[in-house]
């Protein structure tokens, strides 16, 4: 098949490391990919990179230009499949690996942080999402969760039968207990954590999204003892963070480290990893940390705590606000049965490669491309 992958940049977080590894994949597999893309980069070796020629005056216009001409230029091309990666207005598959923004605003306003994401740019992403998933800009949609495929129905009245979940896969030989010894270690020295003390780690992009406050506060108040709590990540308010980190009594509880490039290695050096999300469409550094043999501390707006069975449900709290039940869920995690809960961790994950998720993607791109 020719595929276009419609996404406005190569580069920088989650859902474009997703799509670069889904890309390779349908290449190795014999498929010719384009990606057409605002902001080029680097592209995984086979896949073609088309530059789409966006409005630059100003993030709304880049936005809304990006969303009307990438289709445009896709419907030139000839292509068996296009797939949108979010935000432009027709597509044949819909892949969703953020969660719908209508919800995410319920629930940012629902914590009282709403606030300023009331202008003209949320209003315009709203707009898209609607076309996106009206009758006539969509065969069909990959969900990465059933939590993802239900704010779709809710939102937007989208068929069930035109949703697919499919689950991401996860990097089996980079995240292996096996690595903890050489990485962790010296991690953890250059990070200053004290010997003998815990680390709880909280990785991700947009820290009010991620729940990452709701830590700060539990550590302000009652933190798991010895335990130090590491933050890795970017948000846009980072320098504040760090402040408030700097200061009594957060200061040597709670490190912010900033982006860093070594998950592998943050994974490693950490004895539970913490997902509080307020909605998290998947959340790949859930199945990164059970590969890696580290228990996971997450919430059922989770999309991937479904994955998250059998002793691990343990630690799989219902409201990542509840923090008395975060803080029990991480005394259970690490408690005496920490490591029953790292083998179930690595044990669940075992199936969940990336090559067995672009297996399952290439026949939904085949369908779609059939009509």
């Amino acid at each position: 098949m020719r595929i276009a992958f419609l996404h406005r940049r190569l580069a920088g977080g989650g859902t474009e490391a997703d799509l670069c590894r889904m890309a390779a994949g349908l290449v190795a597999r014999g498929h010719r990919v384009h990606v057409l893309t605002a902001q080029p980069g680097e592209a995984p070796a086979g896949v073609h990179v088309e530059r789409v020629p966006v409005v630059r005056a100003g993030r709304l216009a880049r936005l809304l230009s990006f969303a009307v001409l990438a289709p445009r230029l896709a419907a030139r091309g000839g292509f068996d499949v296009v797939v949108g990666f979010g935000r432009t207005l027709k597509q044949d598959v819909v892949r969703v690996g953020g969660g719908t923004h209508r919800t995410y605003l319920a629930r940012m306003e629902a914590a009282g942080l709403r606030g300023r994401l009331r202008g003209p740019y949320h209003r315009a992403i709203l707009w898209i999402e609607r076309r996106q998933f009206a009758p006539d800009g969509h065969r069909r949609v990959l969900a990465v969760s059933a939590r993802v495929r239900d704010e779709v129905v809710a939102d937007y009245g989208v068929e069930p039968a035109r949703i697919q979940v499919i689950y991401n896969g996860v990097d089996l030989v980079r995240f292996d207990p096996a690595r903890r010894a050489a990485l962790g270690a010296p991690l953890r020295a250059a990070l200053g954590v004290p010997p003998g003390a815990r680390v709880c780690a909280a990785i991700g992009t947009g820290f009010a999204r991620k729940g990452f406050d709701l830590l700060l506060a539990l550590w302000h108040d009652d933190p798991p003892p010895d335990t130090m709590l590491l933050v890795v990540g970017d948000d846009e308010r980072l320098a504040g963070y760090r402040r408030r980190a700097a200061r009594p009594p957060l200061a040597g509880r709670v490190r912010i480290v900033g982006r860093r490039n070594d998950v592998d290695a943050v994974l490693a050096a950490a004895d539970v990893v913490c997902v509080p999300s307020r909605q998290e469409a998947f959340g790949n550094v859930v199945l990164e940390a059970c590969a890696a043999g580290v228990p996971v501390v997450t919430s059922r707006r989770v999309g991937a705590a479904e994955l998250l069975d059998g002793p691990l449900a343990e630690l799989v709290v219902d409201d990542p606000e509840d923090r008395r039940a975060l803080r029990a869920a991480l005394l259970r995690a690490l408690g005496p049965e920490a490591a029953r809960y790292a083998a179930a961790a690595r044990a669940r994950v075992e199936g969940l490669t990336w090559d067995a998720h672009v297996a399952r993607v290439e026949a939904l791109l085949g369908e779609a491309a059939g009509g």
